[in-house]
């Protein structure tokens, strides 16, 4: 963090990873005041998603997940927000590996110039439509 703290994103993606609907998630924030998550949807949810209900369902279900994490987490590895990405991580896309590991580099290359708006909003669940 921009405290000098070190967070390590692992440990912190497994326990959201367990979120419905999450297909993959990625913790980032480096040189930032606290880390936030990206998260990419399931096909399904991703479908699900298109419509208000679903998606009033499916925040409400994220926001209560951040909640959790963020219980279990020292205060400097808090995430500020999580922000769902609407276009898919592919090997295609170069976000993910063939063996389907989310490529840090490539994600804070793609994303890294909104971390500080997505955080500034402080919303706990962001959208991002590609």
């Amino acid at each position: 963090t921009n405290k000098g703290k070190y967070v390590a994103p692992a440990p912190i993606e497994d326990k959201l990873a367990l979120t419905p609907g999450v297909e993959a998630c990625c913790v980032v924030g480096a040189n930032m005041g606290q880390p936030l998550a990206l998260l990419m949807l399931s096909m399904l949810a991703a479908k699900q998603a298109t419509e208000a209900a679903p998606r009033a369902i499916l925040e409400a279900g994220m926001a209560a997940k951040l909640a959790e994490v963020n219980a279990t987490l020292d205060p400097h590895e808090q995430l500020s927000c999580m922000v769902v990405i609407s276009e898919a991580w592919t090997v295609e896309s170069g976000m993910i590996t063939p063996t389907f590991k989310v490529k840090r580099n490539r994600i804070e290359e793609v994303y890294g110039p909104s971390f500080e708006v997505w955080a500034s909003q402080r919303k706990k669940v962001l959208w991002h439509a590609a």
